[in-house]
């Protein structure tokens, strides 16, 4: 299996993931469950901005690890970060 996470571009910038996966991390206080569209238009702690794609990393993410989890609501979807995994995730981010 490709490890699609480890994948960088040249200049060895952060992926749209972990760009949101650090959107989550910063503000796992202040809100629990974010809706798909609150993502776009956002930095996170690192300065990084969340652009219209920021949603389907979102995504990504709840389909592809276990940090996030989604749950549908009608047609759309809400986003959280698995707090029971904090201490992967942080490891993941490079936060000690």
């Amino acid at each position: 299996m490709q490890d699609w996470y480890e994948v960088r571009n040249a200049n060895n910038q952060r992926t749209g993931q972990e760009v949101v996966l650090q959107f989550l991390y910063d503000n796992l206080q202040s809100k629990i469950w974010w809706w798909s569209w609150e993502f776009i238009g956002k930095n996170n702690s690192k300065g990084e901005y969340l652009s219209h794609r920021a949603p389907a990393r979102a995504s990504d993410l709840a389909l592809h690890t276990e940090f996030v989890e989604d749950r549908s609501i009608g047609r759309f979807k809400v986003y959280r970060l698995k707090t029971e995994k904090l201490p992967e995730i942080k490891s993941f981010l490079g936060i000690n």
